[in-house]
């Protein structure tokens, strides 16, 4: 029996960017089974209302909560479908989440300091955001340009006619990444760190083709910094396979430059 989608009650507004994407992760994971929430709750040893909570922003679950919920529903998916996020990648979302700096910022960034309580610089949780993705975006474009790179093989390319030039015209569904609006609105409000996160997730976790998608819809919508953190994080990947496979879908939807600029980026991650 295939789990029916539920209605979601709308999140909270003051929610972080690491908050929301993990309560995200945890509907999508519940969507998987296809008993009730009481149910559920009870075989992962918790109250109903506690689920309920952690499943509408209102906490985030202790991690002993976490894992005992994840196994309960993978129990029952077991033979009906895969569950949408692995144990490890939930652990992590949870990590960020309860990383605790100011009321505007998420995952990997220092805490605000004042100067009569100096603090020691708390350690970013990766690579990626040891320095603001915007700032790192601008110095690489400028390394980019000194940069060139053969194509890629040509079965990784998509043939355009003649006519139209060397790139695919830009389709609707390039102008429509969900979050590029989230994105715009966490900038103009200077919200730089939660933008910064959800760039950073959709570097490091999109498949190639959604990352064509993402740094379409970010340039269409004039948001280049936006768009080059993405390929930034995307080039860090550990998995330098999925990095080669998002060069080729770059390169397969006519995004050349942006090639170029992640191949850069990528370079200078592998030192």
């Amino acid at each position: 029996m295939t789990p029916k989608p539920r209605t979601w009650k709308e999140l909270p507004p003051g929610l972080t960017a690491a908050h929301r994407a993990l309560v995200t992760a945890l509907r999508e994971i519940r969507e998987c089974s296809t008993r009730t929430q009481a149910d559920i709750a009870r075989d992962a040893h918790q109250e109903p209302t506690t689920l309920s909570n952690h499943l509408n922003g209102g906490r985030i679950p202790e991690e002993s909560l976490l894992r005992d919920f994840y196994a309960v529903v993978e129990k029952d998916a077991s033979g009906i479908c895969e569950l949408p996020h692995t144990l490890g990648s939930v652990l992590e979302l949870r990590a960020h989440a309860k990383k605790k700096h100011c009321t505007c910022c998420s995952v990997g960034y220092p805490a605000a300091t004042t100067a009569s309580t100096p603090a020691e610089p708390q350690q970013p949780a990766s690579q990626s955001v040891k320095e603001p993705e915007l700032a790192r975006a601008r110095r690489l474009r400028r390394g980019a340009r000194r940069h060139s790179f053969p194509a890629l093989p040509e079965r990784a390319r998509v043939p355009v006619p003649q006519e139209e030039g060397d790139r695919h015209p830009v389709e609707a569904a390039e102008l429509t990444w969900s979050e590029t609006g989230v994105v715009a609105r966490y900038l103009a409000d200077g919200q730089k760190r939660d933008a910064g996160f959800l760039l950073w997730q959709a570097g490091r976790s999109y498949s190639p083709a959604e990352i064509v998608l993402a740094v379409g819809s970010c340039r269409t919508a004039g948001l280049h910094d936006a768009a080059e953190a993405i390929l930034i994080n995307a080039a860090e990947r550990t998995d330098r396979q999925a990095v080669l496979n998002i060069a080729a879908a770059l390169n397969g939807a006519g995004r050349h430059d942006d090639v170029t600029f992640m191949l850069t980026a990528a370079m200078r991650a592998g030192g």
